[in-house]
């Protein structure tokens, strides 16, 4: 079924392009009209709403928690292939919890070959630590969260990568939102530790602290697609059983665990207050391939599950904010290229391009978005233009990289469509501790 969508609109794509193009002189095939008002349009709306989004996320007011009974225990798993330079401080980081429901550990051991069991081992003698293993075969994260789901007594599933580091108090925070019957999941505040380790990690320090902030922020304020992000998530043992448990075909099954939840009917709040520290991706080579396969999922969730958000009973914004979410990067990239196409069209056949829709419409979709940008960078580290313009240039610099890892990964999905082949690369490691 999603080949079948993806393709039915990769054609809707194809024919608008092709629509676009209006010749002039039929003898010659030389002398024709582009039309870019639908590409503009596209411009216009991404600007419209990511700009409305992020002034959002900074005048919204955070959601309160509730109040269970009886705080129930959590299971905290966490998944690790080959992670032996950061496990330790992960298991650690969840022992030293302060939390008054209890937490068990459980550490998902995916056929790692580097030396992750002997740490593995020496810290089942020192404290509570179920290590469980993944069958031979298996592959993918989703499998190996099945496996310790299966390991895992608590009513509440808490799920963190193997580089992670907690606060003591992130249970204690995240936990009483779920006692709300309509929350199914809740996610942490993600941020980097080493960000001074070079230029790149630094954009992810920006990208995170204050872009996926305001975006969450904003999402739940609005009543729209607050998503799970992989890393610091707390689901309800009935939601996820509800909903089918985690999907193992899925390249990214946080977004493909979200959107089942919302079309389930269950809630997914963001706690800004619990803090999840990871590691950020230091080699640029290392970051494109992460980000291609974070795109690759959404891409595999929008077709696999966009007749269903178009005929769920979700309120018509969360369903517009649903897609967008998944297809926005793939809107404005494709927007992007199309508008490098026409323009080497242009001046290979002597093109006329006639920009229908008046400059000072496109202007303002784009202070818009800047406004939004700019507003919410201010809400986040305060009024100071220095600091916000480095960042926005930051920013600026480092959206480009979108560019290169969107044609990658519809280069990738269409490679596992003709082959069947998928690649769950996981991400490297280094080890660093926390600045």
């Amino acid at each position: 079924m999603r080949h079948l969508v993806l393709a039915a609109l990769a054609l809707l794509w194809v024919g608008a392009v092709v629509q676009s193009i209006t010749y002039r002189d039929v003898l010659w095939f030389r002398y024709y009209v582009v039309n870019l008002v639908w590409l503009q349009d596209v411009f216009l709306v991404l600007g419209a709403i990511g700009g409305a989004l992020l002034v959002s996320g900074v005048l919204h007011r955070r959601p309160t928690p509730g109040r269970w009974a009886q705080p129930p225990l959590v299971s905290i798993i966490i998944p690790a292939k080959d992670e032996v330079r950061v496990i330790d401080g992960a298991v650690r980081s969840a022992w030293a919890q302060h939390y008054e429901g209890g937490v068990e550990v459980i550490v998902v051991d995916d056929g790692s070959t580097d030396g992750t069991r002997d740490v593995l081992e020496r810290l089942e003698a020192e404290g509570p630590l179920v290590v469980v293993s993944t069958p031979a075969g298996s592959i993918g994260k989703a499998a190996a969260l099945q496996v310790g789901v299966a390991a895992s007594r608590g009513d509440l599933i808490a799920v963190f990568d193997a580089d992670v580091r907690l606060d003591p108090d992130v249970m204690a925070r995240m936990v009483p939102h779920l006692a709300d019957p309509r929350v199914g999941a809740v996610q942490g505040r993600r941020l980097v530790y080493n960000a001074s380790r070079n230029r790149l990690t630094r954009f992810q320090d920006d990208e995170y602290r204050i872009f996926q902030t305001l975006m969450q922020r904003a999402r739940q304020a609005v009543g729209g697609f607050v998503c799970l992000a992989g890393n610091g998530l707390i689901v309800k043992r009935a939601a996820l059983e509800a909903v089918g448990g985690w999907n193992p075909e899925a390249l990214t099954e946080d977004i493909d665990l979200s959107v089942r939840l919302h079309l389930g009917g269950w809630e997914i709040r963001y706690c800004y207050e619990a803090q999840i520290g990871e590691e950020a991706v230091v080699q640029l080579r290392d970051l494109l391939r992460q980000r291609e396969r974070w795109f690759e999922g959404a891409l595999l969730c929008l077709g696999e599950y966009l007749p269903q958000i178009l005929r769920s009973r979700l309120p018509l914004l969360r369903r517009i904010d649903t897609l967008f979410f998944l297809s926005g990067s793939l809107l404005s990239v494709l927007a992007v290229l199309t508008g490098y196409l026409y323009a080497v069209i242009g001046m290979l056949l002597e093109a006329v391009v006639y920009i229908q829709l008046p400059a000072s419409v496109m202007a303002i979709a784009s202070a818009l978005l800047t406004a939004g940008v700019l507003v919410g960078m201010t809400g986040e580290v305060g009024f100071h233009p220095i600091r916000l313009a480095g960042v926005f240039a930051r920013w600026t610099l480092y959206s480009f990289h979108t560019l290169v890892i969107v044609p990658m990964a519809i280069r990738r999905y269409v490679y596992g469509t003709v082959t069947g082949a998928r690649d769950w690369r996981k991400t490297a490691h280094e080890g660093v501790g926390p600045h």
